[in-house]
């Protein structure tokens, strides 16, 4: 079973949770024109283009300070903000959908 990409990327981050969120949040920057850490293939998904990051361990996580990592990618400008700029807080219950209050 260890040949998906989802199972394969669970043996580098265990936690499913986690690995939930960072996949997210990478997915969001690819999708806003970061460029990706690794080659991707013609039709390819991004979504499978960040477990392949994953997996290659080019992006992961501060186990003290839980912020995301990334390994490879290009320097940013100091006029540009950082892709992850904030730690991933465990206990943090998202915001909910503008429009969409509870």
């Amino acid at each position: 079973m260890a040949n998906k990409p989802i199972e394969k990327a669970l043996g580098v981050i265990s936690n499913r949770f986690l690995l939930t969120t960072v996949v997210a949040r990478r997915w969001e920057n690819i999708v806003a024109g970061a460029p990706p850490l690794v080659e991707s293939r013609p039709g390819e998904s991004k979504l499978e283009t960040v477990l392949e990051e994953v997996i290659g361990e080019c992006v992961t996580v501060d186990p003290e300070t839980r912020e995301i990592q990334l390994h490879g990618a290009p320097l940013v400008d100091d006029q540009q903000e950082a892709l992850f700029s904030e730690p991933i807080e465990p206990d943090a219950t998202p915001a909910a959908p503008k429009g969409r209050e509870r």
